[in-house]
């Protein structure tokens, strides 16, 4: 049985799809990119060994190479992950997720680029004043976070996952966090900043013109009606969840290759499709065995619903998902990693072995190499197929 893609729904359901639904340009060309992506129809490639004694040689279309397309992505995703592990090394890491009321979500679909822009920068805010408190620190803390929009069944859940060193800069030297081993700063505390720091935010996005109110928003489009539903969403619970330390390496890299370069769904989780439903499968986080694993379940949607789920999660022309704040920001990174290097230096040859050890595993998928030979690969353009 041939592997069901998001591509294949996409190119079957479309047409019935746009009978009673408008797709944004983003949307369309999203779209045309994953149903063509290593078609019959895309521009076509021969890929060859540069191993002159090797026959290798395959002839497949060109992938589309764009973010949402859950085909392109797994060798952008190693070659990140290859440099990104290499930089930081394998340390100690807090895994920490900001939400946002579920009140607010309507407004964020309407103004995706504004308000995914403002949630990052109130939480790297909020991180920033925790780590410069000496109660908690009183130095700088270096993190990178990643928009995440989606839940286990495509419902639209906007959220930021960060990782979080545990331990940052003081007085120009390396210090651990003081309570890194149980958890990175207190969580009611900072839902509570978060809150503050981003109705403001917010609030400044609306006085200055910035923010769109179409169909049902336009109830809450006056300044005071505006106001009042500010409020309204202030006195919601604004969650963070901050989970122990993620100790080494492996754990990093299991997790970050979870979000960095993936949306919505991946094909393996697509069960069944025919007759116009879907059917995929979902870890269902509420019901948990035994060992506080979540059970794996099946939903079947329509292929219309499928559809428009999907598309909520197509971003904004040139977002960028993922930002890196604190110490470990473009014009402080360098300075900021010799000074880490310099406190881990006993150890640092022992790190280094362990990234290697690690990516040895996938070496060939990220420098791309022959599978007889593990030669290196070259790829050829050479038109389109007239056939």
């Amino acid at each position: 049985m041939n592997r069901i893609r998001v591509a294949d729904i996409l190119e079957q359901g479309l047409p019935s799809y746009l009978v009673d639904h408008k797709l944004s340009w983003k949307q369309s060309k999203v779209v045309k990119k994953i149903i063509n992506c290593c078609s019959p129809y895309s521009p076509r490639q021969r890929i060859t060994c540069s191993n002159s004694d090797c026959d290798y040689s395959v002839e497949r279309g060109t992938p589309c190479g764009d973010r949402h397309c859950n085909r392109c992505n797994n060798n952008k995703m190693l070659k990140w992950l290859s440099k990104i592990i290499t930089q930081f090394l394998p340390l100690c890491y807090h895994h920490v997720v900001f939400t946002l009321p579920s009140e607010l979500r309507n407004l964020i679909l309407c103004n995706k680029e504004v308000v995914y822009d403002l949630f990052f920068k109130s939480a790297f805010d909020v991180l920033k004043k925790f780590s410069k408190d000496e109660k908690y620190f009183g130095g700088e803390i270096g993190f990178i976070g990643l928009l995440h929009t989606w839940g286990q069944t495509l419902s639209y859940h906007p959220h930021l996952h960060f990782i979080v060193l545990s331990g940052g800069i003081k007085n120009g030297n390396y210090c651990r966090l003081p309570y890194s081993k149980n958890f990175l700063f207190p969580v009611n505390a900072m839902s509570k900043v978060m809150m503050g720091v981003f109705i403001e935010k917010l609030k400044s996005e609306y006085n200055n013109g910035n923010l769109v109110f179409p169909g049902n928003l336009n109830k809450i489009s006056t300044k005071n009606a505006f106001n009042n539903f500010l409020y309204e969403v202030s006195q919601k619970e604004w969650v963070i969840y901050n989970q122990p330390p993620l100790n080494g390496s492996p754990k990093v890299l299991e997790y970050l290759s979870r979000y960095t370069h993936k949306v919505a769904i991946s094909n393996n989780r697509i069960k069944k499709y025919s007759e116009g439903r879907v059917t995929f499968e979902y870890k269902d986080y509420k019901d948990r065995n035994q060992k506080g694993v979540a059970q794996k379940k099946l939903m079947t949607l329509t292929e219309k619903e499928f559809i428009r789920r999907y598309l909520l999660h197509v971003l904004p022309e040139g977002f960028r998902k993922l930002r890196y704040g604190g110490i470990f920001a473009s014009n402080k990174k360098k300075e900021s990693i010799s000074i880490i290097k310099d406190y881990f230096k006993d150890i640092i040859e022992t790190l280094n072995q362990q990234t290697e050890s690690l990516f040895s595993r996938v070496r060939k998928y990220i420098d791309v190499l022959c599978p007889k030979c593990e030669e290196k690969l070259l790829i050829n353009f050479f038109g389109f197929n007239t056939s």
